[in-house]
């Protein structure tokens, strides 16, 4: 009989079916049947297959018991092991009708052994499921590195419409998916890959951000991969845009490494985009790149810190400017917008902490966010400074 519910009021009173569907399993709930699409399995040939798996259900209102059936159907051929030879499922050939479109090939009567060596039941679906997805799924992943079960997340992604490469549960766990899509279709840039930038684009890759593009000629050295997130594998001597696209290119599309400087010839590029963060550490490049955007209406951001050693340890400023022609009038020159070098190689003797990149990168992206909406902001100030010591932003 046809249940009056459907798979979210069943994950709502059944943990284990919400956790399987978070995890990105796709899974649907059809009269009495369970059924999970997409299960990467190994044919006869040992190619890669994919496979649909169906089991009833005992209810008890929306309550899954235990189940009183260890059987289970399956819509493909039969699962295999790497070396060709078919999975002891158990049972045959078996069509049963889920819906019209889904009617399965063969059943399976897989059952668990117990410390004898002695058939036993069950002792919950939950067990049951993972039994079969464990057995089904493991010779196509030892042969298949990149296969996965979770075809619930490449469908989640493409029914977004995103370069995200995942679907956005973060948002519409809070409700916030109309915020969330304020940044669709934008494009940003990021000038600079150093620390700071590194960490703008951890925080802005996981958006609907239409493009990113990165500009930087600089390789990644041994110093390097202490600044950028996480842990960059065989990062070392690439072109530090090639290394982060192709690491960040695992969460969406649309990143674009550009190995350039940007300079009188090419800041023309710059008037494509919608919004550009400036980490850059010499102060003529960043005189020439904010004046011009802000003098052709680009909105901005640029990002600043100064770290000195004192007989007590490292103290200064992490700053943001921007993000209007004001930002550039109001500032330019002075210390929340630095448009010459360090006198006596000052600069390289101040010091990089790689939380404060990050906070430099926080507050870059808090302001980038306030811009197109997604966050309130009450001040008018074109430059907020966070000092180290008093931990306080002026």
């Amino acid at each position: 009989m046809a249940c009056a519910f459907g798979l979210q009021e069943l994950a709502n009173h059944n943990a284990f079916i919400r956790d399987l569907e978070e995890t990105g399993y796709l899974i649907d709930f059809v009269g009495t049947y369970l059924v999970f699409y997409g299960l990467p399995y190994l044919d006869k040939d040992g190619a890669l297959q994919h496979g649909d798996w169906v089991s009833p259900l005992d209810l008890n209102g929306a309550v899954i018991s235990p189940p009183s059936n260890h059987q289970a159907w399956w819509r493909g051929t039969r699962p295999c092991d790497q070396q060709g030879r078919e999975l002891r499922l158990g049972g045959g050939a078996d069509r049963i009708t889920v819906t019209p479109d889904l009617v399965s090939d063969c059943s399976f009567s897989y059952k668990l052994l117990d410390e004898n060596g002695v058939a036993r039941v069950y002792q919950s679906f939950e067990e049951k499921v993972r039994t079969y997805l464990d057995t089904i799924t493991a010779p196509a992943l030892n042969a298949y590195p990149g296969a996965s079960p979770f075809r619930g997340i490449e469908v989640g992604a493409a029914a977004q419409d995103s370069p995200l490469r995942y679907p956005d549960t973060m948002s519409s766990r809070y409700h916030i998916n109309d915020l969330s899509s304020l940044l669709r279709g934008k494009k940003v840039a990021i000038i600079g890959l150093g620390g700071t930038g590194s960490y703008i684009l951890d925080f802005i890759a996981r958006t609907h951000l239409q493009q990113i593009a990165l500009f930087d000629d600089d390789k990644v050295h041994v110093h390097t991969i202490f600044r950028l997130p996480g842990f960059i594998p065989n990062a070392i001597g690439k072109l530090k845009v090639e290394a982060l696209a192709q690491q960040y290119g695992q969460w969406r599309s649309g990143i674009e490494p550009v190995v350039e400087r940007i300079t009188v010839e090419n800041v023309e590029r710059l008037k494509v985009f919608d919004f550009v963060f400036v980490s850059v550490d010499d102060g003529p490049s960043r005189l020439l790149i904010v004046d011009w955007l802000s003098s052709n209406g680009v909105p901005f951001v640029d990002c600043g810190m100064g770290l000195t050693r004192s007989t007590v340890g490292l103290s200064g400023f992490v700053r943001i400017t921007g993000v209007d022609r004001k930002a550039f009038d109001d500032n330019a020159g002075t210390v929340r917008l630095p448009t010459e070098n360090a006198k006596d190689d000052e600069y390289s003797k101040r010091a990089q902490i790689t939380e404060l990149n990050a906070l430099n990168a926080t507050m870059a992206v808090i302001r980038f966010k306030q811009h197109f909406g997604l966050f309130d902001r009450e001040s008018a100030a074109t430059a907020d400074i966070f000092d180290s010591v008093t931990f306080e932003i002026d």
